[in-house]
């Protein structure tokens, strides 16, 4: 069988996103396969960057725009594109890998066959795509072209943003519209009988527009805002990393509540050398050495192993840390305050 069009389907993913590439291979193409048929596959990819109707894209491509609207209707259920609007003035965007799309397969923490299928898929193709990175020379790892038009003084984001507590539930306040659903990656260690002891109900959350979408498709379920906080709050007693996956919503603003034994972005976060620039760390933990007693509760909160005891103090090293906060808030003395890194990749 060709995998053109899986080829195809993966430079289209690229585009939108390369925080996990696709790269062409064959465990890629058998978790393409599960999630797209070749006609899917090749709507997707006849798709603009942009969000268009299913008239537009009808024209675009010679095809009957009632034929086109219930392909793309059925790929809205799917959790493989969003809609915007209401019907009459509805456009259809596709999604990238991630934040997106995997995360729209298992949000409702569903345990099916195609579910746990699609886990070991996932899984498998993305040992594949670390093997095939680390063998590559670098710009090798995929022959998939990822080149776009950058708009001048707009920052692109393309990692995660770790954000502490005190930021997050900001985001409450600004946000018009929350969804939740189950923990992805906690949830796939369920499906794969490597539980975590970690919350994992409503610790995976939609912000914005495209959480009204999410959830009038089944795919997650609106909240209050009073619920979302309280969310954030169990997350963070739970020492659990805030991920923020902002795009701005030009696809989908995805905040993860991340455990290191699960969460694959984290366990490559740990592996650098450099953990402070694998991701957009903003923040970074400060510690008063005065008010500081030694008891360790910090040390062994840390996910990325960036403090130790220095005699009777705890110190940080700042190329470790992530500004997660998940340290400060278990320091018996208030010995830990978060704040602004001086240099921050844009």
């Amino acid at each position: 069988m060709s995998h053109k069009i899986y080829d195809e389907l993966a430079q289209a993913l690229n585009a939108r996103s390369t925080m996990l590439l696709s790269i062409p291979c064959d465990e890629f193409y058998a978790f393409a396969e599960a999630l797209f048929t070749p006609e899917q596959a090749q709507l997707a990819c006849s798709m603009p960057m942009e969000s268009i109707s299913a008239q537009d894209l009808a024209k675009k491509i010679g095809e009957d725009a009632g034929k086109v609207e219930k392909q793309l209707e059925e790929m809205t259920g799917r959790g493989l594109i969003k809609a915007c609007g209401e019907d009459g003035k509805k456009t259809y965007q596709f999604l990238p890998l991630v934040p997106g799309l995997i995360e729209l397969q298992f949000m409702k923490g569903e345990v099916s066959e195609r579910s746990k299928r699609l886990t070991v898929l996932l899984r498998s193709y993305m040992k594949a795509a670390k093997e095939i990175a680390m063998m590559s020379p670098p710009h090798t790892a995929t022959s998939v072209a990822t080149t776009r038009t950058i708009p001048v003084n707009k920052p692109m984001r393309h990692l995660p943003t770790i954000m502490p507590y005190d930021e997050v539930v900001k985001l409450v306040d600004t946000a018009e519209c929350w969804a939740v659903g189950t923990c992805v990656c906690r949830h796939h260690g369920d499906l794969l009988d490597k539980p975590c002891d970690k919350p994992k109900q409503n610790m995976c959350m939609i912000v914005g527009e495209s959480a009204r979408d999410a959830a009038s498709r089944g795919l997650a379920r609106l909240v209050s805002k009073e619920e979302a906080r309280e969310f954030l709050k169990q997350a963070d007693e739970a020492g659990l990393v805030h991920s923020f996956a902002n795009t701005d919503d030009e696809y989908i603003n995805l905040l993860c509540n991340c455990c290191l034994c699960h969460c694959m972005i984290l366990r490559g976060v740990k592996r650098s050398p450099l953990p402070s620039q694998a991701v957009y760390a903003d923040w970074v933990v400060m510690i008063n050495s005065d008010e500081c007693t030694g008891c360790g509760a910090c040390i062994d909160r840390c996910w990325m192993e960036a403090l130790k005891l220095d005699g009777t103090t705890a110190v940080r090293d700042a190329n470790r840390c992530i500004g997660c906060g998940v340290c400060m808030y278990v320091c018996p003395t208030d010995a830990m305050k978060m704040e602004k890194r001086e240099t921050v990749k844009v």
